[in-house]
């Protein structure tokens, strides 16, 4: 969708990295660089250094504030202060605003929480500029951003910031981590005044909404648009010819991978996991079990067309799912939790399976199901042909997300 050139778009680009460092950088990215490639004029503003070759090499500005993110800081004071107010953050956009229109300029916040902040924003509210908020997380609204408490390795449905939230010890480090989480939510939502100062939000799920609709401005707009899925077109694979099981993903708690490698090894299952993480020595202890550790990119893919099956048993409710789109991509069906984003683009029983979350004898019985050919060819044909009927291209998704900020920007 290129822009019209009588009335150029200017985008602002916010997120904490100026490099890959997650899903959320890796959106960031790509978004700007199609962007611009589009004809928009991209600048990308981010805390942490080093840029990457991907921004530099885009017809694109820069600017690398070049902070330290917060984790490698450690517990200095100052680095604490940042994350939750970053004063130099805010004094640069402001800078950047200048000279800039609000007419045809549009303010657009990806990852905040490692170095960046919501400081920014208020300046961007006062300012009179129009700012839109990927929901990559729910740190909008969690202090843990997750929804989750580790402790009892179940979703939490306590309300964010309550005094039931407060005093409960639900953080994946300590207590002490988690009341330091809290302390920055109050500081996001009371001095920031985030998320009030922004009013229109871009949601990768029907999940992620409606956990987050009540935490939103009232008159908040939300704006449905997926991930991108950079799948070149070809034919979908036999999956029934494959006898590998696969999890892709980090090896965590929320994860869901223990219970994964646990209810496969009941049925004598191998399953290959594709990825790392704090629980990889429990998982390769567990019979059956193989770890690759972290692959690039291209070597996921292989995997993934390699498979008979994904299997994604996330315990938390996730925001999207990436995985199990990549897979159908190819004619790979999936096994997902319930309560996961990913169930809904999995159609029980046509283009995989649900199963009840956490529940170690519905993931086994689901299983099962992975050793019926016709099962798994079928539903590996179903996926292929459901997301082939309407991919999520890059070149899609640039077009939705012009067309969102032009809904954005229309008086």
């Amino acid at each position: 969708m290129p822009l019209d050139s009588a009335s150029p778009l200017t985008v602002l680009v916010l997120n904490d990295f100026c490099h890959v460092q997650g899903g959320a950088s890796k959106v960031a990215i790509d978004e700007a660089v199609a962007l611009a490639q589009s004809g928009a004029r991209v600048i990308f503003v981010g805390a942490v250094g080093p840029v990457c070759d991907a921004l530099a090499a885009a017809p694109l500005e820069t600017v690398c504030l070049n902070q330290p993110e917060l984790l490698s800081a450690g517990k200095h004071p100052m680095a604490l202060l940042q994350s939750m107010w970053n004063q130099p953050a805010r004094r640069r956009i402001t800078a950047l605003l200048h000279g800039l229109d609000p007419a045809r300029t549009i303010v657009h916040l990806h990852g905040y929480t490692k170095a960046l902040s919501t400081s920014p924003m208020l300046a961007v509210r006062d300012a009179g500029f129009a700012a839109v908020c990927t929901l990559h997380d729910f740190y909008t609204a969690c202090p843990n951003g997750a929804f989750f408490d580790y402790a009892k390795q179940e979703p939490c449905t306590r309300r964010a910031l309550s005094a039931s939230c407060i005093a409960a010890n639900c953080d994946k480090r300590a207590y002490a981590h988690k009341l330091f989480r809290i302390v920055r939510g109050v500081a996001q939502r009371d001095v920031a005044r985030f998320p009030t100062s922004v009013r229109d939000y871009i949601t990768l799920s029907d999940r992620s909404a409606s956990i987050l609709r009540d935490y939103l401005p009232h008159d908040a707009k939300l704006h449905a648009l997926g991930n991108v899925i950079d799948a070149a077109p070809a034919p979908a694979v036999d999956a029934a010819a494959s006898s590998q099981v696969v999890f892709v993903g980090r090896l965590d708690v929320e994860k869901g991978v223990v219970l994964l490698a646990e209810a496969a090894a009941a049925i004598d299952l191998p399953v290959t996991f594709v990825g790392d993480g704090p629980l990889r020595t429990q998982i390769e202890a567990t019979p059956g079990m193989t770890v690759t550790g972290w692959l690039p990119g291209s070597d996921v893919k292989r995997h993934l067309a390699a498979a008979r099956c994904l299997v994604f048993p996330s315990l938390w409710y996730e925001a999207y799912g990436l995985v199990v789109a990549e897979a159908a991509a190819q004619g790979v069906p999936a096994i997902v939790s319930d309560i996961s984003a990913a169930a809904e683009r999995v159609g029980h029983g046509t283009t995989g399976w649900h199963f009840r979350s956490g529940d170690a004898q519905a993931l086994q019985d689901a299983l099962t199901r992975v050793r019926d050919d016709a099962a798994i060819r079928a539903a590996g044909s179903a996926a292929y042909s459901a997301f082939w009927s309407d991919p999520p291209t890059p070149a899609a998704h640039t077009a939705g997300l012009l067309a969102i900020y032009e809904a954005i920007l229309r008086p």
